[in-house]
Order: C-alpha cells, then sequence, then structure tokens
C-alpha cells in the first residue's frame, strides 16, 4: 500500500509540475459531421485548445468512463470559449446524428464547445490509424482510451488516458498551459 502511495504522490507532483507539451505532429486534413448535421473538419480545430477522443454511444467498457471524465474537463472550462471537446464515434452505423445528438444532451452539452462527429467507418479508421496514430482494426470495440490534446494550431501535443484520474489532472494542467499561451499572444 505505502508503494501505491508514493506513486500516486509522485504522479501528482509530476501533474504539478507537468510544463513540457511537445508537438508531435499536426491534424491531418478531415471532414466529418456534427451531431446536428454540420460539417466539421479540422479547420474548426484553430484558434481552440481541442481535446478529442473516439467513442460510441453503446460502449459497455471504458466510453463512459472517457465521457464522464470529458463532461467534468468540459464543466471545468466552461467559463473559457477557448477550449472545445470532440469526440468522434467509431460506430456510424448505430450512432447516427439523432443518437449522437440525444448523447450530446444526454450528458449535458449545452453549446456549441462539445461536438459529437460521425462519417462512414472506413474515413473514421484511415483518420484513427493514420491521422491520430491509433490503432483502428477493430472498431467498434477496438477503440483507443486515448484524449488528444491539440493546440490552437492544430497540432497534436499529447495523449493523455482517458480513463486514469492521474492522467486527467496532467491534462487539466496542460490545458490550462496552452490557454494562458494563447491569451497572452
Amino acid at each position: 500500500m505505502l508503494a501505491a502511495g508514493t506513486v500516486a504522490s509522485w504522479v501528482i507532483n509530476l501533474a504539478n509540475e507537468s510544463h513540457d507539451i511537445p508537438i508531435i505532429k499536426k491534424v491531418p486534413n478531415f471532414s466529418l459531421i456534427n451531431q446536428n448535421g454540420d460539417p466539421f473538419t479540422e479547420k474548426d480545430l484553430i484558434n481552440k485548445i481541442t481535446v478529442l477522443d473516439f467513442f460510441f454511444t453503446n460502449c459497455p467498457g471504458p466510453c463512459p468512463i472517457m465521457t464522464y471524465n470529458m463532461k467534468n474537463l468540459y464543466n471545468d472550462f466552461s467559463s473559457t470559449d477557448a477550449v472545445q471537446f470532440v469526440s468522434i464515434t467509431v460506430d456510424p452505423e448505430n450512432d447516427s446524428n439523432e443518437i449522437l445528438k440525444t448523447y450530446s444532451k444526454i450528458n449535458g452539452v449545452e453549446d456549441q464547445r462539445w461536438q459529437f462527429l460521425t462519417s462512414d467507418l472506413n474515413s473514421i479508421k484511415v483518420l484513427k490509424q493514420d491521422g491520430f496514430m491509433l490503432f483502428a482494426d477493430e472498431l467498434p470495440q477496438g477503440h483507443a482510451i486515448k484524449f488528444i490534446l491539440i493546440d490552437e494550431k492544430g497540432n497534436i501535443r499529447k495523449y493523455f488516458d482517458g480513463t486514469d484520474d492521474a492522467s486527467i489532472a496532467i491534462l487539466k494542467k496542460d490545458i490550462t498551459q496552452l490557454v494562458k499561451q494563447i491569451r497572452s499572444i
């Protein structure tokens, strides 16, 4: 037990001191449709700090935890329009625009700061694997549990475990740091 407490303490200290947010690569070009039937592309990421994930609405595994954590982030950053959230379904055959719209309402989404996106399955697989460098062979079950932090210039900055509290704590710090950087420009 002592070792677990020591590790948890170390992770929390690391979260408090986390300032290194590397640029991994540029977000790829994409064109998806949001829960309202409107187009959403990589251009909609510009001038916003974005947290992006892949999920599906009837996921029996990690998705409810991820959505809960994303909802908490959505609420935590409700006072700034500089931060947005994007969830892309990996089950487009079942997650229609209407299902995504209902899911967004169930999760308390009241504005455009959290988008739920869809397209055809092949486009999503290519975007996920080639664009965001995440496993995409066995969708929907084989989706990743990562939250992807994207800066205001459309650069992928870091990946976070969307189910882990310590990882989410670091993500919050990094979002705050990126928001401060764009406000000082």
